[in-house]
């Protein structure tokens, strides 16, 4: 008998049953009540196995095709059904009730990478949101880029500099010289300490009309330019 893939395996430790196969592809079924849901191991049009989840759905006020593909090589059953779960996310409401292990996939679709991916990114979001930072007018930004970079341009080698922020006024400190500027938005909860050099670049120009600094991820982005390593002063 021909060894099923890993993702059909654990379809069936969660009760699938074993089907006749589609064309020749190897395929498993669960019978929800208003769906009786396919998965076929087979080739997409990527030329890429991958297993088929078929079926239609039709309660007698929606229809609704199921079409998607999910991974061959899911090795747990778990991992298996949140990736069942969320495939069917948007048809859950007519599928009728719902067995455990469905319930269960649906707490765990931290297991699908794209779920996963997207909290992730959405974290990253919220933490850049909060990550100390100011906005300066345009034209006080220029002067300060030329500043920077003539003095920038002045030092030896690699140098640290502070960058602080009061709710009024935004200043860096590098060689006991402040460059100081007019800015807006929330005090920053400490100065930071960022390493500049010579070779240390700021934008050319700003493309928007308020330029935002900003200190994230252990830099300090200055508009599209990023200087660092940054660090809080203790």
């Amino acid at each position: 008998m021909k060894e099923l893939c890993a993702t059909l395996s654990s379809l069936i430790e969660l009760g699938f049953e074993q089907r006749e196969p589609v064309v020749i592809s190897d395929t498993v079924g669960y019978r929800f009540a208003q769906l009786d849901l396919t998965a076929s191991h087979m080739m997409n049009m990527s030329a890429r196995y991958v297993v088929i989840l078929g079926g239609t759905i039709n309660t007698g006020r929606t229809f609704a095709v199921v079409d998607h593909q999910i991974p061959d090589n899911l090795e747990q059953p778990l991992e298996a059904a949140a990736w069942i779960s969320y495939a069917l996310r948007d048809n859950r409401r007519d599928l009728g009730p719902l067995p455990d292990w469905f319930l269960e996939g649906e707490r765990h679709w931290d297991l699908v990478p794209m779920v996963r991916d997207a909290r992730v990114a959405e974290e990253r979001q919220r933490a850049y949101f909060a990550s100390p930072s100011c906005r300066i007018y345009r034209d006080y930004a220029r002067p300060l880029r030329r500043n920077l970079l003539e003095h920038f341009a002045s030092l030896p080698s690699e140098t640290e500099m502070t960058a602080s922020f009061d709710g009024r006024v935004l200043s860096f400190g590098l060689e006991e010289h402040n460059h100081e500027v007019v800015a807006y938005g929330d005090t920053w909860p400490s100065s930071f300490r960022v390493t500049v050099s010579p070779e240390s670049r700021l934008p050319s120009r700003f493309e928007s009309e308020v330029v935002d600094v900003r200190v994230f991820e252990d830099s300090l982005s200055f508009d599209r330019a990023h200087l660092g390593p940054c660090e809080p002063v203790p």
